[in-house]
């Protein structure tokens, strides 16, 4: 979460941010700012929220990882070939006092 944060400071290099939670969660818990809401049980329907180049950079987040390992695989047999997973999720984000917003 930390380095995450880190390059979200610069606007030009930030990767996307793909959360896969549902709506509920992130009403509950909040989200990164800047985020883009899309559920993993959605992720098919909604690939026009994602970037259109396919090698930009994509963080996907759920609440712990396991969704967005999921995902994260999805892309990438979809071809995008610059996504990762934030280890532990909006959790770990929680942990580390990193803000989100609701």
């Amino acid at each position: 979460p930390a380095n995450l944060n880190t390059e979200l400071a610069d606007a030009a290099k930030a990767p996307v941010i793909v959360d896969v939670r549902t709506a509920d969660e992130v009403k509950n818990v909040g989200s990164i700012k800047g985020s883009v809401l899309v559920p993993v049980v959605d992720l098919w329907k909604n690939l026009d929220k994602l970037p259109k180049d396919k090698t930009a950079a994509i963080v996907i987040t759920c609440a712990s990882g396991h969704r967005g390992g999921f995902a994260m695989m999805a892309l990438r047999m979809n071809g995008y070939t610059n996504v990762r997973n934030l280890g532990g999720g909006v959790n770990a984000w929680v942990a580390a006092q990193l803000p989100v917003v609701k």
